[in-house]
């Protein structure tokens, strides 16, 4: 075999194995995977809560990818404030969207700023982590990130994120 034709079967089998590589990432990085960007608005209320909680945020969120519904959130922790910015508060708890093709179940954690009067009063910032999902939505996994701000008890955020479908 001459020169030229070894490169032609080198480049050959370079492209086979680049095309192999290619096709093995595209399965394992979860080609069902798909970025999430919604916008939430909650409310603080004390009609309309699961039995046993005195208040809960309902809400309503407008997204893609199916991410259009109502939500249902109260927490169950709280953590101490650090020293360093007492107006900030920790917290944990179940946070549900429920679509029309099934609800997904996610564990919150954030922190919240419970100062007064101040530009950054009611900052709020959490990651929710995809726990459970039913119906259409069940075997879903994924994450989200969550800001915006807690004003009188109106909660306004946008909602990012990576939902992988089964």
């Amino acid at each position: 075999m001459n020169v030229s034709a070894r490169k032609r079967v080198g480049m050959v089998l370079l492209i086979g194995v680049a095309v192999s590589v290619a096709s093995a990432q595209e399965l394992t990085s979860g080609s069902n995977c798909k970025s999430v960007h919604a916008s939430m608005i909650e409310e603080r209320v004390t009609v309309g809560c699961k039995p046993g909680h005195s208040f809960c945020f309902l809400g309503e969120v407008t997204g893609n990818h199916g991410l259009r519904g109502t939500t249902y959130f109260k927490s169950d922790g709280l953590g101490e404030r650090p020293t360093t910015s007492p107006d900030f508060l920790p917290y944990s708890g179940p946070f549900e969207y429920h679509t029309s093709q099934g609800s997904l179940i996610t564990r919150e954690t954030g922190l919240s700023n419970t100062s007064q009067g101040n530009p950054e009063a009611g900052a709020v910032t959490a990651f929710q982590k995809i726990v459970a999902a039913t119906g259409d939505l069940a075997g879903t996994t994924g994450y989200f990130f969550v800001s915006g701000f807690n004003r009188n008890g109106r909660v306004e955020t946008s909602v990012t994120g990576e939902v992988c479908f089964p």
